[in-house]
């Protein structure tokens, strides 16, 4: 694994075998910044909803994610990055029709909602950084 800090961010092995220790690291943090025991229950649920997807989906062999975290007014600040396929999961509402019974719905679709519900904002861009194109994506979340 990659920790190699740049301009406060934190580059990573986009790999799930790290998920658990870039995890910690960000709850850590968050703690130490004062973030609730209840909005660490959303961090921790938005931490692991993006990070599953780009170790999952971004990157056909290796790649790097880079992370970094703040405090701004009274949110905590969490963006991630990395140079994989380009992704919007904001781009429209992945979740099943209510009409749709649970026998035949496709796994998915729930968690990119649950991060938008309980983050005060969620922002994506697909912009130049880090020497190439880069799925940006920064939530904040209300620190109480």
């Amino acid at each position: 694994m990659v920790n190699e800090n740049i301009g406060g961010w934190k580059r990573y092995d986009a790999d799930m075998k790290f998920y658990e220790k870039i995890r910690d690291e960000i709850l850590t943090v968050a703690e130490q910044a004062g973030v609730s025991a209840r909005q660490q229950l959303r961090l921790e649920l938005g931490v692991e909803e993006i990070l599953v997807n780009v170790f999952s989906y971004a990157y056909d062999d290796f790649g790097y994610i880079w992370l970094k975290t703040s405090v701004e007014g009274d949110c905590f600040r969490l963006e991630v990055a990395d140079h994989g396929r380009p992704f919007d999961p904001l781009a429209r509402d992945y979740r099943h029709a209510e009409n749709v019974p649970l026998a035949d719905r496709q796994p998915g679709g729930l968690g990119i909602f649950l991060v938008k519900k309980n983050f005060k904002s969620v922002v994506y861009c697909y912009e130049e950084m880090f020497g190439g194109m880069a799925n940006h994506l920064t939530m904040l979340l209300q620190m109480k």
